[in-house]
């Protein structure tokens, strides 16, 4: 007895069959890609409501954290940008800080086209720094008052002190004086920092500003950023 020919499955059962494993795929990506997303921003919201969170953080951007100073605020955007907010004032019960005397605002951003201008300015006053005001870090050239470099237990920093505003947000409406450093890590990540106060003098002329004891005496800065070590994450 002839046997019955086995019948041939059609193409298009294929066809289905992989449409339907790379849907499977698909959607497998999408809740992963999700899960993702979520999980980062829950810890970008822990590093801004959880005191141990945004400490550990710092502590990772940054190293050791200078003497009296409390994390207020310490984050990663997608591995894109790393900040840091620290202030001089000890965080309030609630989680919550006020504005001291004193801010730290870091920031480390991946690397991009912009960031070879800003190293520029840095180091010879000839680049451009509009793009990390997207980051939060203010800084215009027109207010400059002092500029130079320290090396810092081995480490090479750029700073450029200037006038400015103070305070962080909407809080930023006071008259500061800022310095911002260039930490002089390897590669093409930026890694900058603004050591910020009141300023001492607003009524004065920059040429008359007494700079001694303030963030752009140099041995104050070399003093406060001691402990930090971006470069050696």
């Amino acid at each position: 007895m002839e046997q019955a020919a086995p019948k041939q499955r059609s193409p298009w059962l294929y066809v289905l069959l992989g449409c339907g494993g790379f849907a499977a795929l698909t959607c497998l990506g999408v809740a992963i890609f999700f899960g993702v997303v979520v999980k980062k921003g829950s810890d970008m919201v822990a590093g801004v409501t959880d005191p141990e969170v945004r400490e550990q953080n710092a502590r990772k951007m940054l190293g050791e954290l200078p003497e009296g100073y409390s994390v207020a605020m310490s984050m990663s955007v997608f591995g894109m940008v790393d900040t840091a907010l620290l202030t001089d004032r000890p965080m309030l019960p609630d989680g919550g800080f006020e504005v001291g005397d004193h801010l730290f605002t870091y920031v480390r951003v991946m690397a991009n086209e912009e960031n070879k201008r800003t190293k520029a300015f840095f180091v010879s006053g000839e680049g451009d720094v509009n793009h990390l005001r997207s980051n939060g870090v203010n800084i215009d050239a027109r207010d400059v008052i002092k500029r130079g470099n320290l090396t810092v237990d081995g480490r090479k920093v750029y700073y450029v002190a200037a006038r400015g505003q103070f305070g962080t947000g909407p809080q930023a409406n006071e008259d500061g004086l800022n310095a911002s450093v260039l930490f002089d890590c390897q590669g093409d990540q930026l890694h900058v920092g603004v050591w910020s106060m009141r300023d001492p003098a607003p009524q004065k002329a920059a040429g008359e500003l007494d700079l001694t004891g303030t963030v752009a005496d140099e041995s104050e800065l070399a003093k406060f950023l001691k402990p930090m070590n971006p470069c050696g994450r």
